[in-house]
């Protein structure tokens, strides 16, 4: 029966490989056309226009030197010191351009921590995912199962809950546009000019207001020259992926397009032992973009930008690992309440089943209810630029969507027990307006609105099936129906009962925001900034349950099954509003640097930053509001070029309170038995502390190294009444004290070391290129309430790439990839034992793969 439990909503047979195809015509049309002279352009490529060869094409550094020029960039006077200067000196570093404080800066000037990546590194290591990400940045973590449940954390702090009316604690932003459901960050961004991490509160400058910081990254901009790159890759459990895009003038100086293409398939890693078949944990996706420039007079610029991505695969799975058989004191979980997933699966009704636990979860799995998760993203932003001389007017305009569809086999077994998820429609409108001052002046400024509305539609969804009685039964329950005359009631009992819980939060903000450089001295700036956000939310719930067609439920006509189906439905309550938040925030920033040499900066920062409350409900259907999130960071450290520029240091060293921190907490509750109820809700204080190190050293001009550090003591100072993990029953403690345990997901230490090597070979046109980059992170407990289960242990990822390189009418490279190259088996977040399901790997990485690509640039 579960086999045809679908929605509406689901793409129809046929549907993806139909937008697959036609995106990859249209892109494939696109690319050629910026290969070849456009009919209407001047018969001989005009150089780069000044718009089109700005910060948006700068480069990292390191890992080759050069990449801190762009790609396509005309050769300005030496003496210009801008991203797109000549370097006479590969080996020399530093020169790199960013955007993130919304003008062009090179990040060494930046007095903030910033991380920065770029296109040639982005391209090289195939950086495609915000968990690639994580393995580049200090501090940076993420939990990416799928869609919804992601989780983007800096410092440890930020993990998602995967609830659909939560901000994050860290930003997104792509190409000046905030995304504001973090599930809108699963996808593969490609044909990148950089990324931009930046660490600490958000909000005087960048968008949407964030407490820990923000991910921005940047696309390649239109080129009004011929561009054309190509990428064709093939490994590893049928893999085949694929990079394309172009750019080229359409009218000479006025009106340049870009468009890029991406496609990523793989078998995945886990074999479906189900009659079902197919493999999990696979990679089906795609992604397009097509941005227009049009430079319509010698001050006034517009770009439009279109984007859409669809991932269609089979992810929706957690290991299982262990089902413990007794609780932390001892007691034996079966004799206590004769309910565990293994000893449910035990009973005679299931034939002797063995469950796919433990060892074998690393490369099995047992699903016969699942379809693939569905997740799609599009949007269209129009950004303008008009220079007015004194100042520089910007306004960026943008609708985006977001479909999440999930229908996982829940129990992760043969059996027809339930298909569950959530099914997730999200929609976003914004426009910003800013001002920025242009010339260099004792105090430039900025100054700006951000406005926003946002709504969710949001349902969770069960369906049980024939084989949920048995299994949801108590023992006495199954005991009493467990008979050839009543056996029919036991099924019946759930089989073909539909329960949904579906909330609407809606959110309408808007801010004012400022920042000024004060620049007290030649050497010395002072850098003030302010936000003010006024913010209206607002949601309601309704709970239902019915059977699938939608007729109401009747009694099964047997008192034990009716109690079987009433235990496991809950309270189902109906419609109910929520109670509105009507609330306003402040941020600030000061910080103050100074430039105690030409290339040695000494900054500091203080800032405040603010997360909004979030309209909530408890599992009865009563409204539960969570409160703001609050935090105060402080940041000390410098930035330099030494040994003649060929090593570039940064340290910073950081201390970040968050008071109300948003997570799930147990409250005092005078109904409970315990005195106390678990909730999503505010734990009062945590504080991250530690040391950040980022450089880079150029040992040759063939030869370079990038390397970071991080320290962080990420605790709880205040957290007295936690949520016991399941091991501990609230009968031996209703809550437990975690004050002063480091925080869920943050790792006390972290290492990042690349290497990358790259020099003629004696066949003529010939070069040898290698690289490889590894991280390490200590243990660290990755489960919500700590459990003894949630530990895994400290791990090293290893990637790396061997590779000819030519120029032949065209640049090509041939490079034999491997990720995670020792096989390493690890995972980014662990799900507790419940009376229904054991310990779950909620997240696992990718196991080794090795591919080879072929890379064209024309």
């Amino acid at each position: 029966m579960l086999e045809n439990f679908e929605l509406a909503v689901a793409l129809p047979n046929g549907a993806f490989k139909r937008r697959l195809l036609s995106s990859a015509i249209v892109a494939a049309s696109l690319i050629m056309l910026g290969s070849a002279p456009v009919a209407w352009a001047a018969e001989e490529p005009a150089e780069e226009p000044a718009a089109a060869t700005t910060a948006a094409n700068a480069e990292e550094v390191p890992v080759e030197a050069e990449d801190s020029l762009p790609e396509d960039a005309a050769a300005p006077a030496a003496e210009n010191d801008s991203a797109v200067a000549e370097v006479s000196n590969v080996q020399q570093l530093g020169r790199v351009v960013v955007t993130s404080r919304n003008k062009e800066e090179k990040a060494q000037s930046v007095p903030l921590p910033v991380s920065v990546l770029g296109s040639k590194q982005l391209e090289r290591d195939g950086t495609i995912t915000v968990d690639d990400l994580t393995r580049k940045a200090p501090g940076l973590t993420a939990t990416t199962p799928n869609a919804r449940r992601t989780g983007i954390s800096i410092r440890g702090i930020g993990k998602a809950s995967g609830n659909d009316s939560m901000e994050a604690a860290v930003g997104l932003i792509v190409d000046g546009v905030p995304l504001t459901h973090v599930g809108m960050s699963y996808q593969d961004f490609t044909d990148l000019d950089r990324v931009e991490i930046l660490r600490g509160p958000q909000g005087t400058l960048l968008g949407k207001n964030t407490t820990m910081g923000a991910l921005n990254y940047v696309s390649k901009a239109p080129s009004f020259s011929p561009q054309s790159n190509l990428e064709v890759e093939t490994g590893q459990h049928d893999a085949l992926k694929l990079k394309a895009s172009g750019s080229n003038a359409l009218v000479e100086d006025v009106l340049a397009y870009r468009a890029s293409f991406h496609l990523d398939t793989q078998d995945g890693d886990l074999k479906n032992i189900n009659e079902e078949g197919e493999t999990y944990h696979e990679r089906n996706r795609y992604a397009a973009r097509v941005q227009l420039q049009l430079n319509a007079t010698d001050n006034f610029t517009a770009r439009l930008n279109l984007d859409t991505a669809e991932v269609k695969e089979n992810s929706n799975t957690k290991p299982w690992m262990e089902d413990p058989e007794t609780f932390a004191n001892g007691v034996s979980r079966t004799a206590s309440n004769g309910r565990t997933f293994t000893s449910r699966l035990a009973r005679d009704y299931f034939k002797g089943y063995q469950p796919v636990i433990g060892d074998r979860a690393w490369d099995e799995i047992d699903i016969g209810q699942a379809k693939p998760l569905i997740t799609e993203n599009n949007g269209q932003a129009l950004t303008l630029d008009w220079d007015v001389g004194s100042v520089s007017l910007t306004s960026i305009t943008a609708h985006r969507d977001f479909l999440f569809d999930a229908k996982n086999d829940s129990d992760q077994t043969k059996f027809d027990i339930n298909r569950g998820g959530n099914l997730v429609n999200h929609k976003q409108v914004s426009q910003e307006f800013r001002v920025t001052s242009n010339d260099v002046r004792k105090v430039d400024y900025q100054a700006g609105v951000y406005l926003l509305h946002s709504e969710t539609d949001s349902n969770s969804r069960t369906l049980y099936g024939e084989d949920a009685g048995a299994f949801y039964a108590t023992n006495a329950q199954y005991t009493t129906l467990n008979t050839a005359a009543d056996l029919h009631f036991l099924q019946d009992s759930l089989d073909n009962v539909y329960q949904s819980t579906r909330i609407k939060p809606e959110t309408d903000s808007a801010a004012v925001f400022g920042q000024i450089d004060w620049h007290i001295t030649e050497k010395g700036t002072l850098t003030l900034g302010l936000r003010n956000t006024e913010e209206e939310k607002s949601s309601s719930t309704n709970k239902t349950a019915t059977f699938y067609d939608g007729s109401p439920l009747a009694s099964t006509g047997n008192a034990t099954a009716d109690a079987i189906r009433t235990a496991q439905l809950g309270s189902v309550y109906g419609f109910v509003d929520g109670e509105d938040i009507d609330d306003s925030s402040i941020s600030w920033l000061a910080s103050p640097s100074y430039q105690l040499t030409d290339d040695v900066m000494l900054y500091a920062s203080v800032a405040e930053g603010e997360k909004s409350g979030s309209v909530q409900f408890s599992t009865t259907g009563v409204p539960q509001n969570v409160d703001p999130e609050q935090s105060f960071d402080i940041e000390l450290g410098f930035k330099s070029l030494l040994l003649n520029q060929n090593l570039m240091l940064n340290v910073n060293f950081y201390q970040t309170v968050v008071k109300d921190y948003q997570a799930t907490t147990s409250i005092v509750d005078s109904t409970s038995s315990t005195g106390y109820s678990s909730v999503l809700g505010n734990i009062p204080e945590i504080r991250a502390r530690g040391v950040e190190i980022e450089g880079a050293y150029a040992i040759t001009a063939a030869l370079s190294v990038n390397f970071a550090a991080a320290y962080n003591r990420a605790i709880y100072t205040d957290w007295a009444t936690a949520t016991c993990p399941a091991e501990i029953p609230t009968s031996v403690a209703p809550v437990c004290d975690n004050t002063g345990k480091q925080i869920v997901g943050a790792p006390k230490w972290t290492g990042i070391l690349g290497v990358d090597y790259h020099a003629p070979l004696p066949v003529a046109g010939l070069g040898l290129h290698a690289y490889l980059n590894s991280v390490v992170r200590s243990e660290q407990n990755l489960e919500a309430q700590l459990s003894q289960y949630g530990f895994q242990p400290g791990y090293g990822l290893l990637d790396g790439g061997i590779g000819l390189t030519g120029k032949f009418d065209g640049e090509y490279e041939v490079t034999l990839i491997g990720k995670n190259i020792l096989d390493k088996q690890y995972t980014t977040s662990i799900n507790n034992f419940t009376n229904s399901a054991p310990v779950g790997y909620d997240g696992i990485g990718a196991r080794r793969y090795v591919g080879l690509a072929l890379k064209a640039s024309f």
